[in-house]
């Protein structure tokens, strides 16, 4: 038996690390290092797990059971108050920002009809000096004998 306990002991040397020669506190280390190290078996082919719910639900009464599906969530009063308060303080400053932009924009109004004002107002100050101008061109229908302008006709075909 001596023989099988020397060759048992032989075997078992080569799958286990040992510590010659080191302290107790490094052997504890390197346990603690090396059963963290180890592998556990996957998930699926453990027969019981503290994730998986090993049994099914038990069915509830169904008197009991009242559908809450047509009804809206609970809200914490404490939480809707301040959404609340957040939404007026958010109203209060957009509509202080248009405010804010419509008085900008009667302003620059103002200032673009007093412009247009004192514009039109040299304007009528300086007319009376101002030569009278031609705005369009209008061409004279030509006042020519149908004669001529067969003739000119002619010429132009000629030019070819």
């Amino acid at each position: 038996m001596s023989e099988n306990q020397d060759s048992a002991d032989l075997e078992l040397e080569k799958h286990f690390t040992v510590f010659a020669g080191s302290s107790q506190e490094d052997v504890a280390y390197a346990k603690v290092f090396w059963n963290s190290v180890t592998l556990q078996p996957p998930l699926e082919s453990r027969l019981v797990s503290a994730d998986i719910s090993q049994r099914l639900k038990v069915a509830r009464n169904p008197q009991q059971y009242v559908s809450t599906g047509h009804e809206p969530p609970m809200l914490d009063l404490r939480s809707e108050e301040n959404l609340c308060a957040a939404y007026r303080k958010q109203q209060a400053e957009d509509r202080k920002r248009y405010l804010e932009m419509a008085k900008h924009r009667d302003e620059i109004i103002t200032l673009l009809q007093r412009q247009r004002e004192e514009r039109i107002k040299k304007e009528m100050i300086s007319l009376p000096y101002k030569p009278n101008q031609y705005d369009g061109y209008q061409r004279q229908p030509p006042f020519k004998h149908p004669e001529d302008i067969q003739q000119d006709i002619k010429d132009v075909q000629g030019l070819d």
